[in-house]
């Protein structure tokens, strides 16, 4: 403080910042890089601690004011596991506490589900990268080939539709999708691969959540699953 006086916090009112609302990308990337193994996060508060040119608490003025003190050790706190409970797959194949040699992880692999769900037959693939239509096949290939390990019955996508996002605008790729669903108001389920280039995938993006958004409004039941392109 300029006058060298020292206020609690709860005595503090600080005015709210206005910031520019980050996306729903930017929120993933954030939530991805903010989530780390405790571990690591104790490894880099140890370095962090230990490292006099990166925070020196016994010079710092509001430590010394408030007359505290950070220990250099890391606090231990006792914990214990929970006992993991029986899974049950199918009637012919369980998962049990002592099947399983590391607690609280088990092999899902080719495991199929209790009961799979039903996928609709009248399914859309919507391509809105640079792939070609052959690697649209290969990723249809690899979803159908877990869905059968999973005991689930995935048809071929009845509607294909192309159309490459960093070549049109994107009110004209809204439009098409708009017309593509009343021309097939029995397809309530689609899947979108996004184009690479980030600034076009989240204007593509934002775009589509607000047009399910209308139909949810609208009482249309739509299953919207986003596929992002690699390539």
């Amino acid at each position: 403080m300029r006058n060298g006086a020292y206020l609690p916090m709860e005595l503090v009112d600080v005015e709210p910042v206005r910031i520019k609302k980050i996306t729903d990308e930017q929120r993933a990337l954030l939530c991805r890089y903010s989530s780390i193994k405790p571990l690591d996060y104790c490894k880099s508060i140890k370095q962090i601690r230990d490292n006099p040119n990166q925070q020196c608490f016994e010079q710092d003025p509001f430590v010394a004011a408030w007359n505290l003190n950070v220990d250099i050790k890391m606090l231990s706190v006792p914990a214990r596991v929970l006992p993991m409970p029986e899974i049950v797959y199918t009637n012919q194949y369980r998962v049990r506490p002592e099947g399983v040699r590391d607690l609280g992880a088990w092999e899902l692999t080719h495991t199929r589900f209790h009961t799979p769900t039903n996928f609709p037959a009248v399914w859309a693939m919507i391509n809105l990268s640079s792939l070609n239509k052959i690697a649209c096949e290969e990723i249809y290939h690899e979803l159908s080939f877990v869905a059968q390990q999973r005991g689930i019955d995935f048809p071929v996508p009845v509607i294909y539709e192309e159309r490459d996002a960093e070549h049109y605008l994107t009110d004209q790729i809204v439009d098409a999708l708009k017309e593509m669903m009343k021309k097939n108001d029995d397809c309530k389920f689609f899947l979108v691969i996004l184009p690479n280039n980030t600034i076009a995938r989240t204007q593509v993006y934002r775009n589509l959540k607000k047009l399910v958004k209308k139909a949810m409004v609208s009482k249309k039941e739509i299953i919207l699953f986003v596929y992002f392109s690699v390539s």
